[in-house]
């Protein structure tokens, strides 16, 4: 079958969308044919003025129909993104879908409905694991995907091409569109062989639509063994798995040549979950005298030694990045995150083996108070020379199924009209705008913000 898969804004456009592009993979070994559309990349590149809209801080003027209509013509948008995708006679048309793009992409679902009753059209992504209630469905969409999608879209592919309608699928993974209806088909509970899934499609991607001029996106790991209170990536990815060295290394030089790259980004939630592992695979790099630079996300770990990062950079590791989120005790404790003491450890040694370190920041976490980012801030002074770049801070997000969703009455969580959360007058859209501004003011001032997502 013909398959088109798209990507709507908003998203980063520093390199290809690396979930779509192992979607594609799997839907290519089944036999079937792929036609991507990243609408995103399209997007920015498509004019000079428009392009600060995908910069970090300019994340809430896609918040709201109304406010993208204010940069963008989206009726004529919508309408020529469905009349590219329908030339491509897709009998599946697959949308990755998050929280920047929502609107967008059931927008878009609504015109390819309108033009075409046939085709099934299947939304993914990460904003497919927040819907919870039906009124949050849209009626045109026929399936949605949660979690690993590699089987669920192929067991869908091959249901459609046998002929079975979409509303009689009973696959673990989706939530089914009847008609009258939707029906929740549950979560898949048993996590893919990640080592037996088939490398990323980068080829169906033109890598000169993207800012990232150097890298190519690649994952060592799935999955999280720890819990922090506002993420899902552990309900969502399961327990940490980690490739063979053997498999990470075949792919990087497979791509290194087909992409005329050298240097790799890795797309993991940590690098380092598996120490054992990631030993193995900067042995087998320095064994066979690779020259590849690699970087990715790391969590602090006080079981890390300074001979291990030294390794790591003998084996091309050129960047880690830190989700540290806050430089308070009481915050980081409740979060579930590592002890100041042991995120402090982990740049120290990261930055004395000459490995660039990136950090992540939050604020507004729901017990956080104005004492809390004033101990942030002197964290952020006190290991100022360990750190490289502040790359952004994000205002704390509550997703339906972290831990945080689960507890909304305990800690008096709130939402108002414009479905923003609030508690009382302590911690509100404005006061966590206040706190981000005030952290990245002193990061400016450090000479460590750069900004943007690109």
């Amino acid at each position: 079958m013909n398959i088109a898969l798209v990507f709507p804004p908003l998203y980063g456009v520093d390199m290809p969308p690396l979930g779509l592009a192992y979607i594609a993979a799997q839907l290519l070994k089944c036999g079937h044919k792929v036609d991507v559309f990243c609408f995103n990349s399209q997007l920015y590149n498509a004019e000079e003025n428009k392009k600060p809209l995908w910069d970090w801080d300019k994340t809430g003027e896609w918040s709201t129909l109304d406010k993208i209509n204010h940069h963008f013509d989206v009726k004529t948008l919508i309408g020529r993104w469905t009349e590219s995708i329908l030339n491509s006679n897709p009998r599946i048309v697959g949308i990755s879908v998050n929280n920047y793009s929502m609107l967008l992409a059931n927008l878009l679902a609504d015109k390819i409905r309108e033009k075409s009753k046939d085709v099934c059209i299947v939304f993914g992504g990460p904003w497919c694991t927040e819907v919870l209630e039906n009124n949050q469905l849209n009626k045109n969409v026929d399936i949605y995907v949660r979690g690993e999608g590699e089987a669920i879209i192929s067991a869908i592919a091959e249901g459609i091409a046998k002929g079975v309608f979409a509303r009689d699928f009973d696959i673990k993974g989706t939530i089914i569109n009847t008609g009258a209806s939707f029906k929740d088909n549950g979560w898949s509970s048993e996590p893919l062989d990640i080592n037996s899934i088939p490398s990323p499609a980068l080829d169906l991607f033109n890598f000169a639509n993207y800012t990232n001029r150097d890298e190519i996106p690649i994952i060592f790991s799935r999955g999280c063994n720890y819990n922090c209170k506002f993420c899902t990536d552990k309900p969502i990815w399961g327990n940490y798995r980690m490739r063979k060295a053997e498999n990470i290394v075949d792919e990087m030089v497979r791509h290194s040549k087909i992409i005329k790259r050298k240097r790799f980004k890795c797309n993991d939630l940590m690098v380092n979950g598996d120490l054992k592992e990631l030993e193995d695979f900067c042995s087998l790099i320095i064994r066979n005298k690779l020259d590849f630079e690699w970087g990715s996300m790391a969590r602090a770990r006080p079981d890390m030694t300074q001979d291990l990062f030294y390794k790591l950079r003998q084996a091309g590791c050129i960047y880690l990045t830190y989700g540290i989120e806050s430089g308070a005790a009481k915050v980081l404790r409740h979060m579930g995150k590592p002890t100041k003491k042991t995120i402090a450890g982990a740049l120290k040694m990261t930055h004395a083996a000459k490995i660039k370190v990136n950090t992540l920041w939050m604020v507004g976490y729901p017990v956080e108070g104005w004492l809390d980012v004033l101990e942030t801030m002197f964290f952020l002074l006190l290991n100022k020379n360990n750190i490289d770049e502040f790359v952004s801070v994000s205002s704390c997000y509550i997703p339906k199924k972290s831990w945080l969703g689960g507890q909304l009455d305990s800690l008096k969580i709130q939402y108002n009209h414009k479905s923003e959360w609030y508690i009382n007058r302590v911690n509100t859209p404005q006061i966590r705008q206040l706190r981000n501004e005030s952290l990245i003011s002193l990061a400016r001032i450090l000479g460590l913000y750069r900004g943007g997502i690109k």
